[in-house]
C-alpha cells in the first residue's frame, strides 16, 4: 500500500497526458499478437483463449465449409482487421490464425487507440470511450441475420447481456496498472453461446379428424432458433403416437435458421397421422455447429 500511495505522489501531479508519454508502448500501436495484451488484460485474454472467436480462422469446419478458405465472402469476420457497428469488416493481412482477436474488436486507426465502453485513463496506450461496446450494433457487421432478426423483437436486451455476462472486477491485473481504476462490470470474452432451454419454449398439440397440428412458440430466445451464418445448426423435432400400448407411427421436422422458430410466434407444423392416437410424444434435439452429436432440448407427452 506505501508504494501505491508513494507511486501516485510521484507521477500524478505530472497530468494525465504527461504520464501517458511516460508510460505509452509503441509497439501496441501495430496490432501485436493477442498475447501482448495478456500481459495486463490476463483475465480477458484467457478468456478470449478459450474462445470459438480465437479458433475462427483455424476451425477444422470453417476451412471444410470454406473449401479451404476460397469462398472469400467468408474471409473477412474469421480474421476482421476492424469491428465498426454494422459494417462488415475488411480482412486483415497478419496474424490470421488468431481469428477474431483483441486488435479486431478494440483497436482503431483513426485514434490510434484502444476503444471499449469506459472511460479509464490507462497506459501502456491511449484509451477512447466508445458506447458502441454496450450495444448490439458492434455485432451486427459480422451477425449480421441474427442481429436483424434480433432487432426486430424490440427487446430490453442486448447481445452483450446474453453471450458477454458480466461481473465486478479489475480490467488490469498488472501493477500498478491495476490500481489506476476501480472495480468494473468485466464482460466475459469467451463470448458463451448458451443454448435454448425446454422453458425458452411453448407447446402445444391440437388432434383434428386430419391428424396432428403441433404448435410451437419461441418465447426465451430474443433471435430465430436455431441461428447462424455459418455451420448449419439445427433442431429436429419428432413426434411419435401410441394406441393401446402400441406405436403406430413416427414423424419428425427439421429447423434450420431459415425456417427456424422467431421469437414470440407460433410456428405449425401439420402431421398427417392416424387420428385413433391416444398418446403423443414429442422430443426436441439440436445439432450445433461445433457438437458433434444431437442433444436433447425438451421432451413432452401428450394425452387426448
Amino acid at each position: 500500500m506505501i508504494r501505491i500511495i508513494f507511486l501516485i505522489l510521484l507521477i500524478f501531479p505530472l497530468g494525465c497526458e504527461k504520464i501517458e508519454k511516460i508510460f505509452i508502448e509503441e509497439d501496441i500501436l501495430d496490432r501485436p499478437p493477442s498475447e501482448r495484451c495478456s500481459e495486463c488484460h490476463t483475465k480477458i485474454y484467457k478468456q478470449w483463449k478459450n474462445s470459438r472467436h480465437s479458433v475462427a480462422w483455424v476451425s477444422e469446419k470453417f476451412i471444410k465449409k470454406t473449401k479451404n478458405r476460397t469462398k472469400t465472402k467468408c474471409l473477412s469476420c474469421h480474421a476482421p482487421l476492424e469491428i465498426k457497428p454494422e459494417e462488415k469488416p475488411e480482412l486483415r493481412d497478419k496474424l490470421r490464425k488468431e481469428g477474431v482477436n483483441c486488435f479486431s474488436c478494440h483497436y482503431r486507426e483513426k485514434t490510434k487507440s484502444i476503444h471499449g465502453p469506459y472511460k479509464v485513463f490507462s497506459p501502456p496506450h491511449y484509451s477512447t470511450y466508445d458506447p458502441d461496446y454496450i450495444s448490439s450494433k458492434i455485432c451486427a457487421g459480422c451477425h449480421r441475420k441474427t442481429y436483424k432478426n434480433w432487432k426486430k423483437t424490440e427487446t430490453d436486451k442486448n447481445c452483450q447481456d446474453c453471450h458477454m455476462p458480466s461481473k465486478k472486477d479489475r480490467l488490469v491485473q498488472k501493477f500498478p496498472f491495476t490500481y489506476f481504476h476501480s472495480k468494473k462490470d468485466l464482460h466475459n470474452h469467451s463470448f458463451p453461446s448458451l443454448k435454448a432451454k425446454e422453458k425458452d419454449f411453448m407447446v402445444e398439440i391440437i388432434k383434428d379428424k386430419t391428424g396432428i397440428l403441433l404448435r410451437i412458440k419461441n418465447i426465451g430466445i430474443p433471435h430465430t432458433v436455431p441461428t447462424a451464418q455459418q455451420g448449419s445448426p439445427k433442431y429436429y423435432i419428432t413426434l411419435s403416437g401410441i394406441f393401446k400400448g402400441k406405436n403406430i407411427f413416427k414423424d419428425d421436422y427439421m429447423l434450420t435458421p431459415e425456417s427456424g422458430l422467431k421469437p414470440g410466434k407460433w410456428k405449425e407444423l401439420k402431421f398427417f397421422v392416424d387420428t385413433k392416437v391416444e398418446k403423443v410424444t414429442i422430443i426436441i434435439e439440436r445439432k450445433l455447429s461445433w457438437i458433434n452429436k444431437k442433444e436433447k432440448v425438451l421432451k413432452k407427452i401428450f394425452s387426448f
